[in-house]
This record gives structure tokens, sequence and C-alpha cells, in this order.
């Protein structure tokens, strides 16, 4: 089990540590979660950091604490800000917990040019997130110019990690009131304006104020706009999650 102790052994580039993150905050994995785990471990041959309720205290910047509204997020949106959080402290990988066959091994050797932030899987068409970035570049009609949000290596402290992490910490402020009034309910709460009725958005939780795409919603305008920063060389199975199903 690789620990903070370990770090300084792990850092190949500045900013850059030789790991990858993956969260999951609380409960028991069911069976394809535990399975894809043990891939990654096997295939990647990169160091395996699990990041979850037990632990994340291990991993918090002195200074910089998590956001007062971390508590009232669902998982999946906990590991959204967790994952630009470290990101922007550590670097490193973020692999979502899904089988893998490929290797990460000579991945960080892209990091010895200072130019490249991030190195990601090539995003697909239908993937980018639904969202313009401030100049209205819409983001599905540029999507082959960015990478994929589920797995991905990057360095610590650039400007690109800085603005993801302002970006969500001033999104979590502005939220702030609302989220502290109707935290999540469960761990996949989102923001959904399916229903109109005031009875149903009280029943289903509509009131949580976070899109289920926060990540990609903040990432990818960003990603756009710093794609000269960007290498779109990360390792990535033909099959998708190696044709499993997950939610």
């Amino acid at each position: 089990m690789v620990s903070v102790s370990d770090f300084p052994s792990l850092t190949v580039f500045p900013g850059c540590l030789r790991v990858v993150w993956c969260f999951w905050w609380q409960g028991d994995m069911n069976e394809n979660r535990i399975r894809s785990l043990e891939l990654m471990r096997k295939k990647l041959e990169v160091p395996i950091v699990l990041v979850g309720s037990d632990n994340i205290n291990d991993f918090i910047v002195d200074g910089f604490p998590l956001h007062p509204s971390f508590k009232f997020l669902s998982d999946v949106h906990k590991s959204d800000y967790f994952r630009i959080y470290l990101l922007h402290h550590y670097g490193g990988g973020w692999h979502d917990i899904k089988p893998t066959n490929v290797s990460y091994s000579g991945v960080w050797d892209c990091f010895a040019d200072p130019e490249v932030y991030f190195i990601g899987k090539p995003e697909i068409d239908g993937g980018a997130a639904m969202v313009s970035d401030d100049e209205g570049n819409y983001m599905p009609t540029v999507w082959r110019e960015l990478v994929a949000t589920n797995r991905w290596v990057g360095r610590a402290g650039t400007p690109f990690s800085q603005q993801l992490y302002d970006s969500i910490n001033d999104l979590l402020d502005f939220n702030f009131a609302q989220l502290s009034k109707f935290p999540a309910r469960g761990a996949y709460s989102h923001k959904s304006d399916k229903y109109n009725s005031k009875w149903f958005r009280r029943l289903l939780n509509r009131q949580y104020p976070l899109q289920w795409t926060l990540f990609g919603d903040l990432f990818h305008p960003l990603n756009y706009r710093y794609q000269r920063n960007f290498s779109r060389e990360l390792p990535f199975d033909m099959v998708e999650n190696l044709g499993l199903k997950y939610r």
C-alpha cells in the first residue's frame, strides 16, 4: 500500500508522482469493481493509491482543506472534486475503477517535455461535455481536440490545474447554501430538469444543484484552452471497460 511517506521516491519529474489515483468513498465494492481494481494493479504497472473516507485526511495538504461543501456532495461528485485536488497538489494519474489490459509504465516519460501538462486518452464523438467555453466554442463540436475525463496523467501546479482547482472551488462557493440545504441523498445524486413538479423535485432530491457531468463541464473547456499542453498519447483499451457494463 502506497503512503504519503513513499511519495519522494515516486517523483519522476517535478509535479509528477508516479502513481495512479482512484477513489471509492465508502461501502463494499461489487465483484466487477473488485476485479477491476485487481486488473489495474496488475496491468497498469504503476503504484495504485485508493482514496476513500478512511484515508482521505492523509492526503490533505496543509493550508488547503477540503471545501466546506465536500460533506454535502454525492460520492460521484466527491470523486470529481478530489481528483482535481490530487491533480493540482500532487500530480499523477487518475483511473476510474474500471478494468484495463494496458500498461502505463512508459507514460511519465512524456513529462520530460516541460510544456506537457497532461496526458490523456483521445475523446470520442459524443463524449465531450455539452458546454461552451468563454469564447463560445461548443465542446461537442471540438471533441477531436479533447481528451477523455475518466483516465489520465497530469502534472501538478500548472496554470491548467490551478484554473481547474479554482473553478471547482468557485462553483462550490456559489452553490454552498443550496448544497447545505439539500445535500446529496445518495452516491449518484445530481441535478435534473426532467421533472418540473415541486412534489417530484422534493421526492427525488431535484434541489441538489450539481450536474452529473460536473467534472467534464469544468475540465473540457480548459482542456480546449490548453490543448497545446496536452498529449493524447495515453494507452487505452480498444474495447471500453473490456466490454463490462458499469453505471
